[in-house]
Parts: C-alpha cells; structure tokens; sequence
C-alpha cells in the first residue's frame, strides 16, 4: 500500500514538473561562443536569414555558436536572432535542440524515464 501511495505522489510531482517546463516560463537569454572574431553589429530591425532544413546556398562562414535554454521554441527563435544582430551574422542555421531533462522513476525492477528536449542551438553565418 505504502509503494502505491508513493508511487502516486511520484506520477503527481513528475506531471507537475512536466507541466511547468512547457510553459516556457524561463525566459532564457542566449549564449555565444566565438570560432573567431564577430562583425559589425547590425540594427534591431534587420533581416537574419532562418536556415531550417535546408543549408544556404551562397557560400558563408559559420563563426558562432548561439544557444538558448528556454522550453518555449519561440522564445528561443528570438533571442538567438537578437544575439546574431548583436555579432553582426547575416543568417543563422538551426542545428536542433539544446539539451533534455529527464526524471526517473522506480517500479519494482524496472525504470521509468521521462524526458523532454528543450531549447534551441543555431550557428550564426556571415555571407562570403
């Protein structure tokens, strides 16, 4: 009776969580690190060219890694494009997810594991 009880408050605090790290409520600010030297910065208002799924196709040099740590992929859009204006990149180019967070739970001989990806890595580009 006691593990079924624990095992309850267990599932109750893991949704809990759950629940809370997709609201994306952390508003988290992105990070660079430099390959090299960074440009000019540019105007809060100009165009930084979003690669997805495909790669540019003019000839550029990746010379920054930006990432943003938030559960909200939106959020995480914006700050990397404001921080690639700040370095002076014409582009950037989403490589995936930043990190996961997971939790584990015991139940008799097995584990049960929750993940959940979150945040956001791109590489700033600047045109040849």
């Amino acid at each position: 009776m006691k593990r079924c009880v624990f095992i309850f408050y267990l599932l109750i605090l893991i949704s809990v969580i759950s629940g809370c790290a997709s609201t994306g409520f952390l508003m988290a600010k992105a990070n660079i690190i430099l390959f090299g030297d960074s440009y000019p910065s540019k105007s809060e208002d100009a165009k930084i060219d979003v690669y997805m799924t495909n790669k540019p196709t003019q000839e550029y040099v990746a010379f920054a890694q930006i990432t943003c740590g938030d559960t909200n992929d939106k959020w995480n859009l914006e700050q990397i494009t404001k921080k690639a204006r700040e370095i002076g990149a014409d582009g950037i180019i989403i490589m995936g997810k930043a990190g996961t967070l997971g939790v584990g739970i015991p139940i008799g001989t097995l584990n049960y594991v929750v993940t959940e990806e979150y945040g956001m890595t791109a590489v700033a580009i600047k045109y040849k």
